[in-house]
């Protein structure tokens, strides 16, 4: 399947023309949606009033004010599902529970090492905890809710099943602090149960934040020249707790993540039962430290869907060795390629080209490296021949060939499936014709 994402406003405002245009010019015969309305849809979005609203037709029987689209929204979102399937079209819906618009639920964020809440991004001022227990109530509840109510629903994809970071876009600056997160109530008592010191972890925690500001101790150049894995044994090492807290995070967004899962294979047992679930993680060599255990949750899942995100080598990793260099006195240059190596994004640019206006939340034009899906394959190896593998790429700014670039990437290591998220113009028809014979 070739699926590509198509935000709401086109899917309802321009059915026909998309779908035609989709069957004419490109060989994709998947189109996946949010499970959601909100303005993180747009190109570029920022800090929201409004709640993003579920595609669903009520909240129904949870006791709690979750926001979701009118009846008529509603039943119109499932007229495009039933006539972009009746034209041939798989229906991909991306899920993402632990991201509320619901104001009601701001006791269940994830609470960072400075004790404050994280909110999700543009209009979701939630970003859930999976040991809260009425966050994964509310998981499972919507999980049910959707395969329900998404009768045309060819694969539930889970999103963003792990622990965030935080950008501010007018800036811009990523919020270090925030990476290191949760120590909410719900999240030491499940520690407390399984024997675990978070208190301990979280000063361990606040002794890495504290040696990031203090200037660094390495020789000329301001980082090691390279980093392997015996430094990464010493490092850890040398911090139990970090460990300890890291296995923790990880084992409780993968219980979170099995419940979602058996409380949708259940209902769909009744309602759809061809239906197939699937994950969506980010770059394979960093969700441990996001928290996701991708490996262990192949075993529960019908379809993996690794991300290559221009994002990440374009803005996150850029900020981050930034904001990190800053406080120590390193060399930005020297830890920007250290990072890179570390988590085998490909050596990248000799000089970062910026977007003359940064749009798609990228600030740099050619930090993208085409060898990444190759360095990644190693991660992913324990995967093949166990479950399906279909990576997802991104297409920015319209560029045709980079898109190109990024396709034959894949088929290289043997992807000839994938999902591609692309904004409103990059599914117009003007674009979508540039496209033939590519996508």
């Amino acid at each position: 399947m070739r699926s590509v994402f198509v935000p709401w406003g086109v899917a309802l405002g321009e059915t026909e023309r998309l779908l035609d245009d989709l069957s004419r010019y490109t060989r994709v015969d998947g189109i996946e949606l949010l499970d959601f309305h909100s303005q993180i849809e747009k190109a570029n979005y920022g800090a929201g009033r409004s709640p993003a609203l579920r595609v669903l037709p009520s909240s129904g029987r949870f006791g709690l004010d979750l926001p979701v689209v009118e009846r008529g929204e509603f039943r119109a979102a499932q007229r495009f599902m039933s006539e972009a399937r009746s034209r041939g079209f798989k229906i991909t819906c991306n899920f993402v529970p632990m991201w509320s618009g619901s104001e009601e639920l701001i006791r269940t964020s994830l609470v960072d090492v400075r004790g404050g809440l994280l909110t999700g991004p543009g209009d979701f001022p939630v970003h859930g905890c999976p040991n809260n227990p009425e966050m994964l109530r509310l998981g499972e509840f919507m999980m049910r809710r959707f395969v329900r109510a998404w009768p045309d629903m060819d694969v539930m994809a889970l999103n963003h099943l792990e622990y965030p970071w935080r950008i501010r876009w007018d800036t811009p600056q990523i919020d270090v602090e925030s990476l290191f997160s949760c120590f909410c109530e719900a999240c030491e008592k499940s520690a407390g149960e399984q024997g675990l010191d978070l208190p301990r972890m979280k000063t361990e925690v606040r002794s890495l934040l504290a040696s990031l500001s203090r200037p660094s101790s390495w020789k000329e150049g301001g980082v090691p020249p390279t980093v392997n894995a015996d430094d990464i044994v010493h490092f850890f090492l040398g911090r139990p707790y970090l460990v300890e807290w890291l296995r923790f995070r990880m084992d409780s967004m993968t219980r979170y993540s099995r419940s979602l899962i058996a409380a949708g294979r259940q209902t769909s047992k009744e309602y759809n039962p061809k239906l197939r679930f699937g994950m969506e993680f980010q770059l394979p060599s960093l969700s441990p430290l996001l928290g996701t255990d991708f490996l262990a949750l192949s075993s529960d899942l019908d379809l993996m869907i690794p991300k290559f995100p221009d994002y990440l080598p374009a803005s996150v990793i850029p900020l981050f060795a930034r904001e990190v260099a800053s406080r120590g006195g390193l060399d930005e240059s020297a830890l920007l390629k250290l990072l890179r190596d570390a988590f085998d994004f490909g050596p990248g640019p000799r000089r970062y080209s910026a977007y003359d206006v940064p749009r798609h939340i990228l600030l740099y034009s050619n930090a993208f490296d085409y060898s990444i899906v190759a360095r990644q394959m190693k991660y992913l190896k324990p995967l093949i021949g166990r479950v399906p593998i279909q990576p997802y790429i991104w297409e920015n700014n319209n560029d045709w060939k980079s898109l190109k670039r990024k396709i034959e990437m894949l088929a290289d290591s043997g992807f000839d499936d994938f999902f591609l998220w692309s904004w409103e113009d990059g599914i117009s028809s003007e674009h979508l014709r540039a496209l033939k014979g590519i996508l």
